[in-house]
């Protein structure tokens, strides 16, 4: 039987599953209708052809889509048992064009005590790409049941 994740189950260094997620233009172009960031660097690939912004031939993801698939990490995690995200602090540090693999992992690097339902975790999250490149980072706070 699987121990149920509380606050007091859960440990420093614990690993969090990994979420890996393809990157495709049209799950891009979804993104953009549902963001609403139709900025051509993401949804145009003829003109991505010719201006390269980031040096490269193709349209790249918006940096919120990375970072929703980070807290994928999490909220997967601690879904079932209520737990809550209370803060994500992430950093953009590589493009991550269309056709690549995003790989998110996650773990548990703080507990702080506060007070009964105010206790959480702090999650380090990296995302890389098929190469293995860091491509984001993030630290969220997580607060999870005490039983």
């Amino acid at each position: 039987m699987t121990e149920k994740l509380t606050f007091n189950s859960v440990q420093v260094g614990d690993k969090l599953p990994t979420v890996v997620r393809p990157i495709t233009q049209e799950i891009i172009w979804k993104n953009a209708v549902a963001s609403l960031d139709y900025n051509p660097v993401h949804i145009d690939p003829e003109w991505v052809k010719g201006a390269q912004p980031f040096g490269i031939p193709v349209t790249v993801c918006h940096g919120m889509m990375t970072l929703s698939y980070m807290a994928t990490v999490v909220s997967d995690w601690c879904y079932n048992v209520m737990g809550s995200i209370r803060m994500m602090e992430g950093k953009l540090v590589k493009p991550v064009p269309a056709g690549s693999t995003t790989t998110c992992t996650g773990v548990v690097t703080e507990k702080h005590v506060i007070s009964p339902g105010n206790n959480y975790v702090v999650v380090e999250l990296n995302a890389t790409n098929q190469d293995g490149d860091t491509v984001a980072v993030a630290d969220v706070e997580v607060v999870l049941p005490d039983k």
